[in-house]
């Protein structure tokens, strides 16, 4: 018997867990990645700064070969910038937004003195499971932002592996393999660029911003000895510590699962967002600036990434759109795990009606992806 206590996931605005929140804070978080740009922008006075702006150099950390840097549109451009103006966005563009958690035992090659902590400690790295993932579309011809969480329970089939958790395809192959994934799972929707951070960078941004104030929706305690995972928060609002926030962050022992993680996700960037946008975060300005650039990896440009900023900043929050990925949960026993599993008719609907019938952005064929793509 299906758990009457576990949510269905309509295709509309968004699931009821997250109806709780004000209506008038209920979209701050979709500026967090983008707020820490437009604040480096507005309090820094112009300068080296704005000639970076200018650069078409994607912020990378791994480099991606030709055949996965074609999943992404094939490099098409996205904005352009005229003479003493900022960059514009002059398409409708896909930007799938990877969140990830790396412990040692994730990695081949985990930091020298990793062996001798005796325990399986976080690693700087983007290699592993995708604890977050948004597909997030800005449509400058509608004038709307469209905002789709991906549950990482949910059950898809890896290209050229195996059927399992959505989670699992960065392992198997990085940024382009998950593109792919999460391209067919959902209708063949074109993705432009990707955006990874790591918790590590989510924790020192935190750090960064002098920490953030959060509602604890509940007392979490949990202990994990193998990660040295030590949980204990109690609920109302606080201001959070980086550490802190980890451990909202990685807490997922609650009725509602992968769709808990999420709302509790979406509560962290809120806050971050907001704590960004305060006057007093010019002073750690340089602090913000070495994190973004040390834990984030990304094919967009800086000149990109400024003209998305442009346009979220401008777009009216009742043209925001929220969504998860609709299916339910699968039932005890009828795996051999716990999966979200996709209603694909539900999907079809959904990505006819927010994504442009499920044909991406610069790409209008039944299948984005180069005949031989490999994502090994």
């Amino acid at each position: 018997m299906k758990d009457p206590n576990q949510p269905s996931i309509q295709p509309t605005p968004i699931h009821s867990v997250l109806k709780k929140l004000p209506s008038q804070k209920r979209f701050r978080w979709l500026w967090f990645l983008f707020g820490l740009v437009g604040v480096a922008m507005v309090s820094a006075t112009a300068g080296a700064l704005f000639a970076v702006t200018l650069s078409s150099t994607p912020l990378m950390q791994r480099k991606l070969s030709p055949a996965e840097a074609a999943v992404f549109s094939k490099g098409d451009r996205i904005s352009s910038s005229a003479s003493l103006q900022l960059p514009e966005l002059t398409r409708p563009v896909n930007v799938l937004v990877l969140g990830v958690k790396v412990l040692t035992t994730d990695v081949s090659d985990p930091p020298a003195n990793a062996n001798k902590l005796g325990y399986h400690a976080l690693v700087n790295s983007f290699d592993g499971l995708t604890d977050t993932m948004l597909l997030l579309r800005f449509n400058p011809v509608d004038k709307k932002l469209v905002v789709l969480s991906i549950p990482r329970d949910t059950r898809v089939q890896i290209p050229g592996f195996r059927v399992a958790k959505i989670n699992e395809a960065n392992v198997d192959g990085g940024p382009a393999l998950v593109a792919r994934t999460s391209s067919e799972l959902l209708g063949g929707v074109g993705i432009d660029r990707y955006v990874t951070i790591n918790v590590q960078g989510v924790q020192a941004l935190v750090e960064a911003l002098g920490g953030v104030s959060v509602y604890v929706p509940k007392d979490m305690k949990y202990q994990d000895d193998s990660q040295h995972l030590y949980i204990n928060l109690k609920a109302g609002r606080q201001h959070l510590k980086g550490d802190q926030v980890l451990q909202l962050l990685r807490f997922r022992y609650d009725e509602y699962g992968d769709i808990g993680r999420i709302q509790r996700q979406q509560m962290v960037m809120r806050a971050m967002m907001e704590q960004s946008l305060n006057p007093a975060t010019v002073t750690r300005l340089p602090k913000i600036l070495s994190v973004i650039q040390t834990h984030i990896d990304t094919n967009l440009s800086v000149e990109e990434l400024v003209a998305l900023v442009g346009y979220a900043t401008q777009i009216d929050r009742s043209n925001v759109q929220m969504l998860v990925v609709p299916g339910d949960f699968s039932e005890p026993g009828q795996y051999d795990a716990s999966y979200w599993l996709p209603n694909q008719g539900k999907i079809e609907t959904m990505m006819a009606q927010y994504f442009g019938r499920g044909s991406g952005t610069s790409r209008d064929s039944n299948s984005p992806f180069p005949q031989n793509f490999d994502s090994r």
